[in-house]
């Protein structure tokens, strides 16, 4: 197993993405980018206050409000750098087992450069999910990582 260093600001990535297959029922990828590209530029500005209401249930029930969610995002940005820049990748897509079933998820993946490591060092990671009864996507978790070991096939 490939060793990956990790800062996510709440992860509530249980399942890996599939690369191969189609993409889950109910989630469009085209839908699920141009959220991502707003939640990434939330990111960059440092915007937790317009980020905060995009959480999913379970990301809100371990971050209370916006004045949390900044103490994490300064402290990622703390370890990792200020965001210089952010180029998309990939998506990729998985379900989650829960309770009540199979719940799709779509990750988008940018190359990240911070004021602290180069471009292509570090990645940032956003997942869409559908909200919970409802027609639009929330943001499931948010993280930066890198692959000290390699990339995967995905990444490269």
């Amino acid at each position: 197993m490939k060793k990956v260093k990790k800062a996510f600001l709440l992860s509530s990535f249980l399942a890996l993405a599939g690369c191969g297959a189609p993409p889950p029922v109910g989630i469009n990828l085209d839908k699920a980018k141009l959220f991502a590209d707003g939640v990434a530029l939330d990111y960059f500005d440092n915007n937790s206050v317009d980020l905060y209401p995009k959480l999913d249930i379970g990301f809100r029930s371990q971050v209370h409000n916006a004045g949390d969610l900044k103490k994490v995002m300064d402290h990622i940005r703390a370890l990792y750098g200020k965001p210089v820049s952010y180029d998309f990748k990939v998506a990729t897509y998985g379900n989650h087992a829960t309770e009540s079933g199979p719940k799709p998820f779509v990750d988008i993946w940018y190359i990240l450069k911070t004021d602290k490591y180069p471009k292509g060092d570090y990645f940032l990671k956003i997942q869409a999910v559908e909200a919970d009864g409802a027609t639009f996507l929330d943001l499931g978790g948010i993280g930066v990582l890198n692959f000290p070991d390699g990339l995967p096939t995905y990444l490269k």
